[in-house]
Protein backbone atom coordinates (compact mmCIF):
# COMPACT_ATOMS: atom_id res chain seq x y z
CA UNK A 1 0.00 0.00 0.00
CA UNK A 2 1.53 3.30 -1.04
CA UNK A 3 0.99 6.45 0.97
CA UNK A 4 1.05 9.96 -0.38
CA UNK A 5 2.42 12.57 2.01
CA UNK A 6 2.06 16.25 1.21
CA UNK A 7 5.51 17.64 1.91
CA UNK A 8 6.02 21.09 3.36
CA UNK A 9 7.42 24.06 1.49
CA UNK A 10 7.81 27.36 3.31
CA UNK A 11 5.57 30.05 1.89
CA UNK A 12 3.53 27.60 -0.20
CA UNK A 13 2.19 24.56 1.64
CA UNK A 14 0.11 26.37 4.25
CA UNK A 15 -3.20 25.28 5.73
CA UNK A 16 -5.14 26.70 2.76
CA UNK A 17 -3.21 24.57 0.27
CA UNK A 18 -3.47 21.54 2.58
CA UNK A 19 -7.23 22.07 2.75
CA UNK A 20 -7.63 22.40 -1.04
CA UNK A 21 -5.45 19.42 -1.95
CA UNK A 22 -6.90 17.06 0.64
CA UNK A 23 -10.43 17.91 -0.50
CA UNK A 24 -9.44 16.73 -3.99
CA UNK A 25 -8.34 13.44 -2.42
CA UNK A 26 -5.49 10.98 -2.61
CA UNK A 27 -3.34 12.49 0.15
CA UNK A 28 -2.84 10.37 3.26
CA UNK A 29 -0.85 12.74 5.48
CA UNK A 30 0.19 16.41 5.48
CA UNK A 31 3.29 17.96 7.03
CA UNK A 32 3.34 21.63 8.05
CA UNK A 33 5.88 24.24 7.09
CA UNK A 34 8.71 24.19 9.63
CA UNK A 35 8.54 25.76 13.04
CA UNK A 36 11.98 27.15 13.85
CA UNK A 37 13.25 26.02 17.25
CA UNK A 38 16.22 27.77 18.85
CA UNK A 39 16.90 27.11 22.52
CA UNK A 40 13.56 27.23 24.31
CA UNK A 41 10.05 25.87 24.50
CA UNK A 42 7.89 27.88 22.12
CA UNK A 43 4.48 29.26 23.12
CA UNK A 44 1.43 27.32 21.96
CA UNK A 45 0.37 30.21 19.71
CA UNK A 46 3.37 29.52 17.44
CA UNK A 47 2.10 25.98 16.80
CA UNK A 48 -1.48 27.13 16.21
CA UNK A 49 -0.34 29.85 13.79
CA UNK A 50 1.45 27.40 11.47
CA UNK A 51 -0.93 24.52 12.09
CA UNK A 52 -4.46 25.84 12.67
CA UNK A 53 -5.68 22.28 12.14
CA UNK A 54 -4.62 21.72 15.78
CA UNK A 55 -7.91 23.40 16.72
CA UNK A 56 -9.82 20.56 14.99
CA UNK A 57 -8.04 17.37 16.01
CA UNK A 58 -5.06 18.17 13.78
CA UNK A 59 -6.87 17.08 10.64
CA UNK A 60 -7.79 18.98 7.52
CA UNK A 61 -11.51 19.58 6.86
CA UNK A 62 -11.34 16.48 4.63
CA UNK A 63 -10.14 14.43 7.62
CA UNK A 64 -6.50 14.01 6.59
CA UNK A 65 -4.07 13.98 9.56
CA UNK A 66 -1.48 16.74 9.84
CA UNK A 67 2.00 16.41 11.33
CA UNK A 68 3.99 19.37 12.71
CA UNK A 69 7.52 19.88 11.36
CA UNK A 70 10.31 21.28 13.52
CA UNK A 71 13.62 22.75 12.40
CA UNK A 72 16.60 23.39 14.64
CA UNK A 73 19.85 21.99 15.97
CA UNK A 74 19.38 22.01 19.75
CA UNK A 75 18.33 18.45 20.73
CA UNK A 76 16.91 19.44 24.12
CA UNK A 77 14.81 22.28 22.68
CA UNK A 78 13.66 20.10 19.77
CA UNK A 79 12.58 17.43 22.25
CA UNK A 80 10.60 19.87 24.38
CA UNK A 81 8.87 21.35 21.35
CA UNK A 82 8.15 17.90 19.90
CA UNK A 83 6.44 17.01 23.18
CA UNK A 84 4.42 20.22 22.99
CA UNK A 85 3.36 19.51 19.38
CA UNK A 86 2.20 16.03 20.38
CA UNK A 87 0.40 17.34 23.47
CA UNK A 88 -1.47 19.82 21.26
CA UNK A 89 -2.61 16.95 19.02
CA UNK A 90 -0.11 16.67 16.17
CA UNK A 91 -0.16 13.30 14.41
CA UNK A 92 3.58 12.81 14.96
CA UNK A 93 6.52 15.17 14.54
CA UNK A 94 8.67 15.62 11.45
CA UNK A 95 12.25 16.88 11.89
CA UNK A 96 13.61 18.94 9.01
CA UNK A 97 16.95 17.57 7.84
CA UNK A 98 16.43 18.47 4.20
CA UNK A 99 16.03 22.24 3.80
CA UNK A 100 18.85 23.45 1.52
CA UNK A 101 18.31 27.19 2.15
CA UNK A 102 21.54 28.97 3.06
CA UNK A 103 19.81 31.06 5.72
CA UNK A 104 18.60 27.89 7.44
CA UNK A 105 21.93 26.08 7.07
CA UNK A 106 23.90 29.04 8.49
CA UNK A 107 21.98 28.62 11.74
CA UNK A 108 22.86 24.90 11.80
CA UNK A 109 19.42 23.67 10.74
CA UNK A 110 18.06 21.73 7.78
CA UNK A 111 20.29 19.81 5.38
CA UNK A 112 23.53 20.94 7.04
CA UNK A 113 22.78 18.44 9.82
CA UNK A 114 23.24 15.56 7.38
CA UNK A 115 26.95 16.41 7.35
CA UNK A 116 27.07 15.78 11.09
CA UNK A 117 25.07 12.58 11.70
CA UNK A 118 26.29 12.28 15.30
CA UNK A 119 24.34 15.44 16.11
CA UNK A 120 21.08 13.91 14.93
CA UNK A 121 21.87 10.53 16.15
Amino acid sequence: MSRIILAPMEGLADNILRDCLTLVGGIDLCVTEFIRVTDQLLPERVFYRLCPELYDGCKTPAGVPVRVQLLGSNPAALGLNAQRALALGSHGVDLNFGCPAKTVNRSQGGAILLREPKRIG
